[in-house]
């Protein structure tokens, strides 16, 4: 048999490893941010929300930074155990079709929207239905500024 004859050896694919094949991506932090959020609105700690879905509180937390990605099956239940439909947590995100742009947020950015929801949360308690009015009335002037 000749050298011709022999097949030629064909080079194996390279496999990538487990760690480039789990990147999150900026839709996995807006996700988790979006979740956080409405634990929050709820006045859910992290602790409450994964005991609800039976896993540790700092799966909560990767999940929320954006560290790990959330599985559809994990994104049903969390929808389920805050009340919301599953859309809700790709709000923010625009068009699948545009380029998705946009670093993981700084703690100082994760830290305004913490506080955002808390605050949010408390105008909604609120009971007097003119005063909440106000507050939002000037909320929205003091915005335009």
């Amino acid at each position: 048999m000749s050298s011709s004859d022999m097949p030629s050896r064909v080079k194996p694919k390279r496999r990538r490893s487990r760690a480039e094949t789990r990147r999150t991506t900026p839709v996995d932090v807006q996700v988790g941010r979006n979740v956080r959020r409405r634990r929050i609105e709820l006045g859910m700690s992290q602790t409450a929300l994964a005991q609800a879905c039976g896993i540790t509180f700092q799966q909560i937390q990767k999940y929320e930074n954006g560290a790990n990605r959330v599985s559809a099956s994990r994104l049903w239940q969390f929808a389920a155990v805050l009340g919301v439909q599953v859309v809700y947590f790709f709000e923010g995100l625009g068009s699948p079709k545009t380029e998705m742009k946009g670093a993981v947020p700084s703690k100082a950015e994760r830290k305004i929207d913490d506080e955002t929801a808390k605050i949010a949360r408390k105008i909604a308690s609120i009971q007097d239905e003119r005063l909440k009015k106000r507050l939002k009335t000037m909320l929205a002037a003091l915005a335009a500024k």
